[in-house]
């Protein structure tokens, strides 16, 4: 009784704290940068449209909800992630974990993207101090993200994770670098799986671009999952997940995956919100670094369609080799105005 008391207290002072202080920094759309931090990593993840916030016992809940790492004793995850994103923009992670009897859970992950040959039209503003002028026809975009994260069950029911990682970013021989946070909390009600959970990810320092402050894009999500069909040969888990970004509308997320004879998987998902929307533009705020002063300039005001991904679709393969296990994963995307994407993942498990 008292470790329940005491697990339901220590997820609902997460969630409270995560919330309000999340909720104190939300701003406009369109504020943050290192958007890249915004795709989703693993074909699974991928698969669920995201909705990963009480998922268990996998290496990838490193770049999610790090209280997922959790796994037995003595085990060794090992994932590779290759993402071929749009505009040809390459974005490929790893991550490694193994647990550590009552130490908890370690992984340690990365994440590399980027882009070269982009045709580049200068428009140079002179004079400016500490900008160095670049004069190539093309330009490139690369970014990287290393984390370690730690994870512990503190009781049969409540799962605690913490990952501290260090962004950095580079634009036409620009760079920019920050370190942030990520926070999470898993816990099973003790009905079934019911399983609910709690995630604040990219919770940390602005950087700044010629003069201009850029915010991380701080994601809040609350979520649950359960599984709804138990048979031998069949079982189907539905997840639902309420996912507030910094810079965007409000996003329910829902998945369900089968597994079918206990080695395959097929998942499918939609976020809803996203599709179908429009974004207006009025006003731009310029900084004028000479005078020190900001200045609003007027334009027109328009809307455009966005190209958020709605639907999702996967499926997965368990390969048990001996005492291990190997899983491969597949996702497909789909974009309103731009092309689908395909995910693939690889996981071994020993």
């Amino acid at each position: 009784m008292r470790h329940k008391i005491i697990s339901t207290l220590l997820i609902f002072l997460l969630i409270a704290l995560v919330g309000s202080g999340y909720t104190q920094t939300m701003r406009k759309t369109g504020v943050s940068g290192a958007s890249i931090l915004k795709v989703a990593v693993g074909a699974k993840a991928a698969g669920l449209v995201g909705a990963t916030t009480t998922i268990t016992g996998e290496v990838n809940q490193a770049f999610w909800n790090p209280a997922g790492i959790v796994t037995a004793p003595g085990e060794t995850q090992i994932a590779f992630d290759y993402n071929d994103w749009l505009l040809d923009l390459d974005h490929n992670a790893f991550a490694i974990s193994h647990t550590f009897g009552n130490l908890g859970t370690f992984a340690v992950s990365g994440l590399m993207s980027g882009v070269d040959g982009i045709e580049a039209v200068r428009d140079i503003a002179p004079d400016l101090e500490g900008v160095d002028y670049q004069t190539s026809e093309t330009f490139g975009y690369n970014s990287m993200v290393v984390g370690l994260t730690w994870a512990r069950s503190f009781t049969t029911k409540l799962s605690l994770g913490i990952t501290g990682k260090y962004y950095r970013e580079e634009i036409d021989a620009a760079s920019i670098g920050t370190v942030a946070l990520d926070l999470g909390a898993i816990y099973k009600l003790g009905y079934k799986d019911l399983t609910i959970g709690a995630r604040m990810q990219h919770l940390g320092e602005s950087m700044e671009y010629y003069y201009i402050p850029i915010d991380l894009p701080m994601v809040f999500s609350f979520g649950g999952s359960m599984t709804v069909i138990d048979a031998d040969d069949f079982k189907a888990k539905l997840f639902l997940d309420a996912m507030k970004p910094l810079d965007t509308d409000q996003q329910i997320l829902m998945a369900v995956d089968v597994k079918l004879f206990g080695i395959a998987s097929v998942r499918t998902g939609y976020k809803f919100n996203l599709q179908g929307k429009e974004d207006e533009f009025q006003t731009n705020s310029v900084y004028y670094p000479d005078e020190e002063v900001w200045r609003t300039q007027w334009y027109n005001k328009q809307t455009f369609p966005r190209t958020d991904e709605g639907f999702s679709i996967g499926a997965g393969v368990n390969i048990p080799i001996g005492d291990y296990e190997l899983v491969f994963d597949y996702a497909y995307t789909d974009f309103d105005l731009m092309d689908a994407t395909n995910r693939f993942s690889m996981n071994f498990k020993f």
